[in-house]
């Protein structure tokens, strides 16, 4: 009888023993899959996210220029961004979140001849987000450039309307520059969260068109200052103009966040300057 009772203890205690262990592995296993696999698997799903509000900030940037070039009023486009990414079910993870914005004059556009200077405030558009694994980007819609936007610096991915003839004989260097107002509507500025939000688009007018003459300088005010140098810059450069000759055909300096260009006086520079005005609401639904 005492054996039989010791050999029940002792089962009970290789039994006890067992679920232990397997509890323990358990734990074990699901600790590796949290340290582990679940930061590299949401910095995949981010990093996915982040190409997919690339595409449809690249759509986004593509309805504004048609509706721009087209220049019809009255027929509002939507377009759709989706601001950020859920988490893991069953684990621990942190979801990943958005701000969708409309910004007046985010940027500044000042062109110096030699009789008058003239300021042009800019509206933009401006996706941001806000990662817990991956890192965050910036997609803005300014001036009619998409610019991305990271901790190291932006570039332009989308040009803008900006073209520049330069006539060697005669040393005269022709400009044109369509920029895009971005003006919100219903003060229905900004979405925040991890939903796709709809963006509603609609051409307004024409609000400037002015050709200036004999310009000397020009400034862009702007927080991606870095991304319109190099864009500026080569485009001066593709048309054959060279800012390392003796003169200097051109000085460009990036301030931060101001850009100046100044041309040399052995140069006749005009520009011919066009505003479109696009309105802009974020959300369901049209106010008038």
């Amino acid at each position: 009888m005492k054996r039989t009772m010791n050999k029940i203890n002792d089962n009970a205690v290789i039994g006890i023993v067992t679920t232990i262990l397997i509890v323990g592995l358990i734990v074990i296993v699901i600790s590796m899959i949290q340290i582990v696999y679940v930061p590299i698997i949401m910095e995949q799903r981010e990093a996915e996210h982040m190409d997919r509000v690339a595409e449809q900030f690249g759509f986004l940037t593509s309805v504004i220029d048609n509706q721009a070039n087209y220049g019809k009023k009255g027929i509002p486009i939507a377009s759709f961004i989706t601001l950020g990414s859920k988490e893991l079910p069953m684990l621990v993870s942190s979801k990943a979140y958005g701000t969708l914005e409309v910004l007046e004059d985010s940027c500044s556009i000042i062109i110096q001849n030699n009789s008058i200077t003239n300021t042009y405030p800019i509206g933009a558009i401006k996706y941001s987000s806000v990662n817990a694994y991956y890192l965050d980007q910036s997609y803005t819609y300014e001036g009619g450039a998409m610019i991305v936007s990271q901790y190291q610096g932006n570039k332009i991915m989308v040009k803008p309307g900006f073209f520049v003839d330069y006539n060697r004989s005669s040393s005269i260097v022709n400009i044109s520059f369509d920029v895009v107002n971005i003006s919100s509507i219903g003060h229905k500025t900004i979405a925040t969260g991890y939903g796709t939000y709809g963006l509603q688009t609609e051409y307004n007018n024409i609000s400037i068109n002015m050709f200036f003459m004999n310009v000397f300088n020009v400034t862009i005010e702007s927080h991606f200052s870095n991304a319109w140098f190099a864009f500026i810059d080569g485009s001066l450069r593709d048309a054959g103009l060279n800012s390392e000759t003796n003169p200097s055909q051109f000085v460009l300096t990036d301030f931060g966040q101001s850009l100046k260009l100044n041309f040399s006086s052995n140069l006749t520079v005009n520009i011919n300057l066009k505003i479109i005005e696009m309105q802009v609401q974020i959300g369901p639904g049209w106010v008038k």
